[in-house]
């Protein structure tokens, strides 16, 4: 049937309808003609029959150039291969390289189209303009990225908060999001080391850092954040696996999935550590799948532009910040303290941690979902969550270094401390070191809990009878001087925690000697009263200074150890 005879069919129905009683709505809506439309068909067909209903020729200027099937796929290729901005190319160009090479099969006609002068090169004849429109930008994504199209697709509103599988609602606790974000506040840090010209002068520098931060899909629910100190090479993989892991395991679990972006996000580092970790990944590579965060983020600085003194200023629009910039200038150039016109990092830290809390307690409003609290609506998430896994943190710590043990089971790992551009030697000492002295091992630690948590060390590679992994120490406590730069927390004094280890291995190693000695008792009494026991006593291996009940290094032994020592050293 062409186009006449359906018009006729069209109208004749819309008829029908209406004279059994239907209304003319109801009657237009049942065979999708609007009432212009039939309004018009039905005078033509009235006036002339079905034929008046044939498409009229059409009026206007004819088309400057006619183009087939092969002209129009060359000018589309043409302009494929054109790379003008981040999702289409240059018509302009392409159509005007393309009628200049006369090796292709562009007619003479549609070449001169494209090159005839007009009061601009970029007015082209409107069918090869069309032809090259063909090409959406979904298209040019694809071309330049083969994997731009396996993860992109239709945006489609609250599908967010959905599991990608089911469509059912995502339950708190089960999936995060995470992001960085760069902040454009500039703090100021204590400084202690050389070549900056305000650390020099201040004692103090200025700087921009790194925002890392974790968001629950179901409740936006912020769960924690990493603020990482690093402005040479932005944050790194170990920072993203260091970050969650501190977050889950200060609240206890684990989210079954995480939706991350690329880059560090998805680095060979980070997936190992979620992969051991058992969380699954919901890739957010070329697709708004990090909307929630980001929707977050808008929130969140409107929140520290509250919360932050009136120098801290955060500037989220080109143009905005030029009192800021200018002071950045001078505190660069050391002609400025920068806590005079920037806020300390522990003043800035006060001020994010109170929009948090805001925004923890402030009411969501979904137009989807309806209206909840992120603090109350959060409670109760761990049991739709993943236990912690025990042995993860080895997985998450940020220096990771090849070493030696020697000295009795001491290693020594100069790194970047947690105040970036710094680098501090690190020196830890194995409980149980003495059984490995001379191993290869692997070292890893995180500069920023160095002291309180120590380092974990294992076998870097196979070692007389033990395998490559076993574990030296878990945590092989610190025992160097901690950096030189000041802290809020203090300078803790780490010598106490040597002196112990190194007592303790010592009684470990002289308990061995004395189960296997065969030259008898050695026990001596000293002059101040303190008897230290080692030998053979009635056949049975004792080590004195070793407490049975706990199998830990006796205090009251090791003092007479060290007090022994000390004779010997002035005798």
């Amino acid at each position: 049937m062409d186009a006449a005879a359906k018009r006729a069919a069209a109208v004749g129905e819309v008829r029908r309808l209406v004279g059994e009683g239907a209304t003319l709505k109801d009657a237009l809506a049942a065979e999708g003609v609007s009432e212009t439309t039939f309004r018009r068909w039905a005078a033509r067909l009235d006036a002339g029959g079905v034929a008046d209903l044939a498409d009229r020729p059409k009026s206007g200027r004819p088309p400057s150039v006619t183009l087939g099937d092969d002209e129009k796929a060359l000018l589309r290729r043409v302009y494929l291969q054109s790379n003008r901005a981040e999702r289409t190319g240059s018509m302009t160009m392409a159509a005007r390289i393309a009628a200049r090479d006369e090796a292709n099969c562009l007619a003479p006609g549609t070449r001169a189209a494209i090159l005839a002068e007009r009061s601009t090169k970029h007015a082209l004849p409107t069918p090869v303009r069309l032809a090259m429109r063909e090409v959406a930008p979904a298209v040019f994504a694809r071309y330049r990225d083969p994997r731009a199209g396996q993860n992109d697709g239709i945006y489609v509103p609250g599908w967010l908060r959905r599991d990608e599988e089911t469509g059912r609602l995502l339950l708190p606790g089960e999936r995060q999001v995470w992001d960085d974000a760069s902040v454009n506040v500039a703090v100021a840090v204590p400084w202690a080391g050389r070549g900056d010209k305000a650390g020099d002068k201040w004692g103090w520098r200025a700087a921009r850092y790194q925002l890392l931060a974790g968001i629950d899909c179901a409740t936006d629910f912020f769960c924690g954040f990493g603020y990482v100190m690093r402005t040479s090479d932005g944050y790194r993989a170990c920072d993203v696996a260091n970050v969650m892991h501190r977050v889950w395991r200060q609240q206890g679990f684990m989210p079954r999935k995480v939706v991350l972006e690329g880059g560090s996000w998805q680095a060979q580092t980070t997936l190992d550590f979620l992969k051991t970790a058992g969380v699954g990944i919901v890739s957010a590579k070329g697709r708004p799948n990090q909307k929630l965060v980001e929707n977050y983020f808008n929130r969140l600085w409107t929140a520290l532009s509250i919360f932050l003194p009136s120098y801290g200023q955060i500037g989220r629009y080109r143009g905005e910040m030029r009192r800021e910039n200018l002071n950045w200038m001078k505190v660069l150039s050391g002609s400025a303290d920068p806590r005079k016109h920037f806020p300390t990092l522990k003043v800035f830290l006060h001020a994010l941690n109170r929009a948090v809390d805001y925004l923890r307690w402030e009411r969501v409003e979904s137009k989807l979902y309806g209206t909840w609290q992120p603090q109350e609506a959060y409670k109760g998430a761990a049991a739709n969550a993943l236990k912690l896994v025990d042995g993860l943190e080895r997985y998450a710590l940020p220096v990771v270094a090849r070493r030696q043990l020697r000295r009795g089971g001491m290693v020594f790992v100069t790194a970047e401390t947690q105040m970036e551009g710094l680098r501090h030697e690190y020196a830890f000492a194995t409980r149980e070191g003495w059984r490995y002295d001379g191993a290869p091992v692997v070292v890893r630690f995180d500069p920023a809990t160095a002291a309180e948590r120590g380092a974990v060390i294992e076998l870097a590679q196979g070692w007389r009878d033990f395998r490559a992994g076993t574990v030296v120490d878990a945590a092989a406590p610190c025992v160097s001087a901690p950096p030189d730069f000041l802290s809020d927390s203090g300078i803790f004094d780490l010598r106490g925690a040597g002196r112990h280890e190194h007592a303790a291995n010592r009684a470990a190693v002289r308990s061995v000697v004395t189960a296997y000695d065969t030259r008898g008792p050695v026990a001596t009494d000293l002059e101040d009263g303190v008897v230290t026991g080692f030998g053979i006593r009635g056949g049975v291996p004792v080590a004195a200074d070793t407490n049975e009940a706990t199998q830990e290094p006796d205090e009251a032994a090791i003092a007479a150890l060290e007090a022994e020592e000390r004779l010997m050293a002035f005798a």
